[in-house]
């Protein structure tokens, strides 16, 4: 169904150089996308290809669909209500050839289904299969995080496009770091999740790279709730889980045996309701003692407690005049008529979000998945 100028969603097509090629958000189906808090965003969609080698022909001049949409090439942009929401890259293409059920027996001579599902990754996968060899000392931690992609893009045939937000937040704390071929993207979110200063950071649809304080804002105009006449949410589900709880971890960093870099965090409060529960965490490429202090600490910050991640699913509807929402974005979460579930209760972040968008452009699902760690009560 083609919405024209008033579709809630629309999917562009861009070169790899940053040239708008076409809109195809007509011919898209089965549209889904994920953003998640510092992590590289997913969209998947489905073409009809019969449909979109007519569009090809006709409309684009005969462009070879092959030169169009190819993997590691081509990007993908997705507006939402007029604004560009992100941008990712087509990492795979799938085609999918069968006869019509409706004409069982006739192999290629009968009517045949032809789709193509195309999976598109977001703009932090770029750096994904990069790596540095760098030390750093004294430096503030984000201004660490510019310079690795500044440093892998660099290299001869290294730049994948990404350009860094003149004005970047800056934690106060410098650090020092040994980096030796180690992961770009796997380091970028270590310095965000150190517990001491943890930060956030984001890639922008046109691939600018952004630092936060925090990512999202405290939505006064929304709040979740489960049960009840004011209920608004269409399902809640919570894992209460211990399984993954540690409160005395042995981080163990580059070297071997006398000469290898070692750590021992606890935490007592967490030892005194739980047990002590020990875990060993290699960190084999750090080869500063206060690196591995730190990323030894975060490690006990984070698993310290029962795990709750409530998840709450929502439609479009729920989110009618009001700004749309964000990984990031701080929102109440109520639970009524069970004591059980009563610590639930409290604000939360949006870490995930996963959203379907049916044939009519509506967003059929919402599926949210929050976490309370670090989050302000009182804000």
């Amino acid at each position: 169904m083609d919405f024209g100028g008033s579709r809630l969603y629309e999917i562009e097509l861009w070169s790899a150089g940053g040239s708008r090629i076409a809109d195809i958000s007509h011919l898209c189906s089965k549209r889904r996308y994920t953003l998640q808090r510092n992590e590289a965003e997913t969209l998947t969609f489905d073409l009809d290809l019969n449909d979109f080698e007519r569009y090809c022909l006709i409309n684009l001049g005969g462009t070879d669909p092959n030169v169009l949409i190819k993997p590691y090439v081509t990007d993908v942009k997705v507006k939402r209500a007029g604004s560009y929401l992100f941008g990712a890259q087509v990492v795979d293409i799938s085609f999918n050839l069968s006869a019509d059920s409706s004409s069982p027996g006739q192999g290629s001579s009968g009517a045949q289904n032809a789709s193509v599902t195309i999976t598109c990754s977001g703009y932090l996968n770029l750096v994904k299969d990069r790596y540095v060899t760098k030390t750093y000392s004294q430096i503030e931690r984000t201004a660490i995080a510019t310079d690795l992609l500044t440093t892998t893009q660099a290299q001869t045939n290294g730049s994948v496009g990404v350009t860094i937000a003149g004005s970047q937040y800056a934690t106060g704390l410098p650090a020092d770091r040994t980096y030796q071929r180690d992961n770009v993207k796997l380091k970028l979110q270590e310095l965000a999740a150190l517990s001491d200063s943890p930060f956030d950071f984001s890639f922008t649809w046109n691939k600018v790279f952004q630092t936060y304080s925090q990512i999202g804002a405290r939505r006064t105009d929304l709040k979740f709730i489960w049960g009840g006449p004011y209920s608004n949410v269409a399902s809640f589900t919570v894992d209460r889980s211990g399984i993954n709880l540690f409160n005395k971890v042995y981080g163990l960093g580059s070297g071997f045996g006398t000469d290898q870099l070692q750590t021992t965090k606890v935490d007592l409060p967490s030892q005194l309701n739980y047990y002590l529960r020990e875990q060993i965490q290699q960190f084999n490429s750090v080869v500063e003692q206060s690196t591995l202090d730190a990323n030894t600490q975060t490690a006990v910050a984070l698993a310290k407690d029962l795990l709750e991640l409530p998840k709450v699913s929502i439609t479009g509807n729920e989110l009618k005049g009001v700004p749309f929402i964000t990984p990031g974005d701080r929102i109440p979460l109520q639970v009524l008529n069970h004591t059980w579930l009563a610590s639930i209760n409290g604000l939360y972040r949006i870490e995930q979000m996963d959203v379907s968008i049916d044939e009519n452009d509506f967003e059929s699902d919402i599926t949210l998945t929050f976490d309370n760690y670090g989050v302000n009560q009182n804000e």
